[in-house]
């Protein structure tokens, strides 16, 4: 996101220079927008050469509302409460109160002072706890209207949706979600019946904090003798598969102590968070579910999964990942004793003490076929809405457009350029390793709202090393029909 906008801006400096210097549209019988030329028709000597019109800049990263002066008026904000949580899960998306020096503290400082004195307003944060869902409830049964915004889990959708406790986003003029500051993935998987409810964007970074992706631990690789920049342009090249990712991880497993076997005392290719084994189907753009025809249905019970599954298993019965709980997979990885480890990229912080030098890159895709690199977010991400107690939905889609906008100019070059690379990074391509997992994220209602509890279907038979979709899906698929019928008549009536 920062490389896109300073390319943007460096072209709308550039074109003001041009113009500034006294080079206008027509000077050399150009019509604007070159549609029409004094040229020879026989193209001689005196001809004027083509040129092509200056590229515009894409209306999707403009700021197009007329900037209003609210006189003083408070925007209410219900929030959850990790800006409360001493631990690097802290995620101050909206409550700031001074300036400390770190980035993303500032950026958000920063961002809402921007806010308060460009549109005249002030900022009311309400504290909701760690659950938003029963506190939008009762004030919905009750009537009252304390807060214009609403920041829930997106484990809670479905419970928010269901209920009717919000408001369709694309009702409201002021809110314009194909702008580049709202994730257009998000829009894409949480629109249903033409309906959206729920969106994320620059101004969400706990997303992006729990983005599954792959740590590779570069003292490892050495001693086989390749190198992280042979991974990073492998990902720039598309090329970073499951294939690719089997071939560098078989040669590294071994019985490094000796006992004869194979366990968390030894050297593996890979280790990893067993819960997020399942990622991989999101890696390779197979969600849980997904909207079809305008209709959010269980995606998982086809040909392609089982498949996939077969894959995830195959590399797991040839001892290319040890999985395990965090506590138990992650000690394998600090103490330099795996190539690679899959987890969120918030662990970015946590690594930062290590000895040795490590680096991030984007979950595998399945083939080169792929599009893109794909993953998802862990369900304590939080969400953007408009519940149906607010009184003025006009104005909470005008704040809500201001502070996407305002957030992709402060608090989205800072995740990614400051606290991140600077701060946590060991090399300067971890922000365009970052710019792959965060342009390719989903949002997957059936998985982050544990939908038939088809997540700890796909887990267990990742652990069991048993393929038993079919039947298991099958069965999946008739519990999950009740759910997905009330989902999808919650969007069909939205307001």
């Amino acid at each position: 996101m920062l490389k896109k906008w300073l390319c943007l801006m460096l072209a709308a400096l550039l074109l003001f220079a041009s113009c500034a210097s006294g080079d206008k549209p027509g000077d050399s019988g150009q019509t604007t927008g070159g549609t029409e030329q004094n040229t020879p028709a026989d193209g001689g000597e005196d001809a004027v050469p083509e040129t092509e019109a200056p590229e515009t800049e894409d209306p999707a990263t403009i700021f197009d509302l007329e900037v209003k002066n609210f006189d003083g008026k408070t925007v209410g904000i219900l929030g959850t409460n990790w800006y409360n949580i001493a631990s690097n899960w802290t995620s101050p998306e909206l409550k700031v109160t001074e300036l400390t020096g770190e980035a993303m503290n500032d950026a958000v400082y920063t961002r809402n002072l921007n806010m308060e004195s460009k549109y005249n307003i002030s900022f009311n944060v309400v504290d909701g706890g760690a659950y938003l869902d029963g506190t939008i409830k009762n004030d919905y049964l009750a009537g009252t209207a304390t807060y214009d915004i609403a920041f829930p889990r997106i484990s809670e959708m479905n419970n928010v949706a269901q209920d009717g406790l919000v408001f369709d986003m694309n009702k409201i003029d002021s809110l314009d979600l194909s702008k580049t500051w709202w994730s257009q993935f998000a829009r894409e998987s949480l629109t249903i019946h033409d309906a959206i409810f729920f969106i994320s964007g620059d101004m969400n970074f706990m997303d992006k904090w729990t983005a599954v992706c792959m740590f590779v631990n570069k003292n490892v690789a050495a001693g086989y003798n390749f190198t992280a920049d042979e991974l990073y342009d492998l990902v720039d090249a598309g090329k970073w598969t499951i294939d690719k990712f089997s071939e560098y991880t078989n040669a590294v497993t071994n019985d490094s102590s000796g006992d004869g076997n194979l366990d968390q005392k030894d050297t593996w290719g890979c280790t990893a968070n067993a819960s997020y084994l399942g990622n991989f189907l999101h890696a390779w753009a197979d969600p849980y579910t997904k909207v079809v025809d305008k209709e959010l249905v269980f995606n998982l019970d086809n040909e392609f999964t089982y498949a996939a599954i077969d894959r995830i298993i195959d590399v797991m019965n040839n001892n290319v990942i040890f999985a395990g709980s965090w506590d138990v997979a992650e000690p394998v990885f600090t103490a330099g004793r795996a190539l690679f480890f899959i987890e969120v990229t918030q662990k970015l912080a946590n690594f930062r003490t290590l000895e040795y030098d490590f680096g991030v890159l984007p979950m595998v895709k399945y083939d080169e076929a792929q599009e893109d690199y794909r993953t998802t977010c862990a369900t304590l991400a939080q969400m953007v809405c408009i519940p149906k107690t607010t009184s003025d939905k006009e104005f909470a889609g005008y704040i809500l457009q201001a502070m996407g906008y305002e957030s992709s100019l402060t608090i989205a070059p800072a995740y990614i350029e400051n606290a991140l690379e600077s701060k946590f990074a060991r090399d300067e391509r971890t922000a365009d390793m970052l710019g792959y997992i965060f342009r390719g994220m989903d949002y997957d209602i059936g998985y982050q709202n544990g939908m038939g509890g088809v997540s700890g279907q796909v887990d267990n038979m990742i652990s069991s090393r048993e393929n038993t979709a079919a039947s298991k899906f099958a069965a999946v698929a008739k519990v999950m029909s009740k759910s997905l019928e009330k989902v999808n008549a919650a969007y069909a009536n939205a307001e």
